[in-house]
């Protein structure tokens, strides 16, 4: 076929800035790190993408991932156990105060902050220039969140009531689901979004007109005032902002509780933001699909009519929907259930409300799933179906134009066939035919887990 792409397929599924390494390597560290993104070579940090799927301190939140959890947790861990113990539901040891125990204690934290910062200059000397510190902090805070939620979730198994740590699963999903965000849903999105024009698989001027768009629609700013922010950033403080203070206001709750609550309420205002802008950009590639712009090549070098790239941002917008479908099962398992079981919900009211709160989150994960599942993998499918049947009337049409001119039927298997069967043998799905079976076998998981276990 005359309108390929060559011979060669330079993938666009990578990130714009240029580093390289898994998804958890994709956000920064302080101090190893800038706060913005930048290029090799652009020690100015002012080459920016053309296009950015969030802005603003939404952005720069999103970036540091890592470090807002560590501060947060740094803020949550000890203002609940504080809480717990201001509750009467667990006591502290206490030594008694003498010169002894009060020097033993200074000596104590003197010497394991030399250490700590002895094996900081060491960890940070030793991985200068590489980015294995990015999988450290990711792992060393992983890890131990992984932990907590393995004990809440043993606790809920052994039929007790929700363990102090069953918020370490929350606090985990946010890490793992951030990481996967960064770094598939704006990094990698933002360099294809930029960059599929020169891939063949678009109209060039069609497409223009849709770049200009996303420009224009994605990480948008909100100017009230002398005030400027991304809308993203604004939605989730008009949505969000006063259910999170009202339990502050208004639950009994003692100074520590108050105070552990509101860098976990950070933490949800940057959820319900980023969940603002993830819903456009789906809306834009939602209404990439519709149009008219993609042109399906059956062999192009990427082996999937040129929609490889596509079906991996498909792909990858599913794993983050199987994540959260994972907490959200986790979340059923370790507080709906003893809730539904110790409350009884004598009243409606009290039914409604848990039924909104634990069982509404695994329908809507349900619907969510089937929605994307339709408008993602099986959109693209139709796309390219429609694509190759499009090829064949064309070499049908060529066909007859030859006979008509070189007066011969369409009996030369030797110079006919070769062009059929290809055609009839082109891809026609945007990943491979088993890794579509795996996507559906791990959207399923958090369905069975909550319902079966």
């Amino acid at each position: 076929m005359s309108d390929e792409t060559g011979s060669s397929h330079v993938s666009h599924w990578e990130r714009w800035t240029d580093a390289q390494g898994p998804f958890y390597r994709s956000c920064a560290v302080l101090h190893f790190d800038s706060l913005t993104e930048r290029r090799d070579g652009d020690e100015n940090g002012t080459e920016t993408p053309a296009i950015e799927v969030t802005t603003g301190i939404v952005r720069l939140l999103l970036r540091n991932l890592p470090t807002l959890v560590l501060a947060v947790l740094a803020v949550y861990i000890p203002t609940s156990l504080l809480s717990t113990v201001a509750a009467g539901r667990m006591s502290l040891p206490s030594p008694g105060l003498t010169f002894e125990t009060i020097l033993l204690g200074i000596a104590g934290v003197g010497l394991g902050s030399l250490w700590l910062y002895l094996l900081y200059r060491i960890v940070s000397a030793s991985l200068d220039g590489t980015s294995v510190y990015r999988s450290i902090v990711f792992f060393a805070t992983a890890v131990p969140l992984a932990g907590g939620t393995a004990y809440a979730l043993y606790v809920a198994r052994t039929g007790g009531s929700p363990a102090l740590t069953v918020q370490a699963g929350f606090f985990l999903f946010i890490l793992v689901a951030g990481h996967l965000t960064y770094d598939g849903l704006v990094l990698r999105t933002e360099n294809l979004f930029t960059r599929l024009a020169s891939d063949g698989i678009v109209e060039d001027g069609e497409y223009d007109e849709f770049h200009d768009d996303l420009q224009s629609t994605l990480g948008d700013t909100l100017s009230i005032g002398p005030v400027s922010m991304p809308r993203s950033a604004a939605f989730a403080l008009a949505v969000s902002l006063v259910p999170l203070a009202l339990p502050i206001v208004v639950l009994p709750w003692n100074l520590w509780a108050k105070l552990g609550f509101i860098p976990y309420s950070v933490l949800t205002l940057l959820i319900v933001a980023l969940v603002y802008d993830v819903f456009l950009l789906v809306y834009k590639f939602m209404q990439l699909l519709r149009s008219d712009i993609l042109v399906y090549r059956p062999f192009h070098p990427d082996e999937h009519g040129g929609f490889r790239d596509l079906g991996r941002f498909a792909s990858r917008v599913n794993l983050i929907l199987v994540v959260t479908g994972g907490y959200v099962a986790y979340r059923f398992y370790t507080e709906g259930i003893y809730y539904y079981g110790a409350e009884g919900f004598a009243s409606s009211l009290g039914l409604l409300t848990w039924a909104i709160s634990y069982l509404g989150p695994v329908v809507a994960y349900l619907c969510f799933v089937a929605f994307w599942l339709y408008h993602s993998f099986w959109r693209l499918h139709v796309k390219m179906e429609e694509g190759r049947k499009k090829r064949l009337e064309e070499l049908q049409q060529r066909e007859r134009t030859d006979m008509e001119s070189q007066s011969r039927a369409f009996s030369d298997h030797t110079v006919d066939a070769a062009p059929w069967e290809s055609l009839q043998s082109a891809p026609n799905w945007p990943i491979k035919r088993q890794s579509l079976v795996g996507i559906l076998l791990l959207d399923a998981t958090p369905l069975l887990v909550t319902f079966l276990l």
